[in-house]
């Protein structure tokens, strides 16, 4: 009988192998560009691999880089400066679809308020992020509290 492991393992090292190095057509002696070739190939394909992986699986970061991470540097300087966390942010409309992203990723409750016609805030950690349609998309303005 053959094991769930031998299946799987067999199938996903053959996949990578079998387009780099045809082992029936091979010669007895191959090259050792060839076999460095080949292996850069598998090697390649491994990092793409884990790079998609990785992307689908942990999607927008708040620690590594991206919008969130620069929101969290804003509000430390606030919480530095206040001794709190700010009451409001400004934020274009492609950081406002990140920190819904984030939501919707780690099953987060999402609250959404409008504060007139023409304004909406999404609430993230303890601040409301006010989306502001007519800047830039990439906009993140200072915190601020109320009054």
């Amino acid at each position: 009988m053959i094991s769930r492991r031998d299946v799987v393992t067999a199938g996903v090292l053959g996949t990578l192998t079998g387009a780099a190095i045809d082992a029936d057509a091979a010669p007895a002696a191959q090259d050792d560009a060839e076999v460095r070739r080949a292996l850069g190939q598998i090697q390649n394909q491994l990092v793409r691999l884990g790079s998609t992986l990785e992307e689908g699986l942990v999607g927008p970061a708040v620690v590594h880089g991206g919008f969130l991470a620069d929101i969290r540097n804003k509000f430390s300087v606030h919480l530095r400066s206040a001794g709190k966390f700010p009451d409001f942010l400004e934020i274009g409309t492609d950081v406002f679809y990140a920190v819904y992203d984030w939501h919707v990723r780690h099953n987060q409750q999402i609250q959404i308020t409008r504060i007139s016609e023409q304004r909406f805030a999404i609430q993230w950690m303890f601040t409301q992020l006010v989306v502001r349609f007519e800047v830039e998309s990439k906009f993140i303005g200072i915190p601020f509290d109320r009054g």
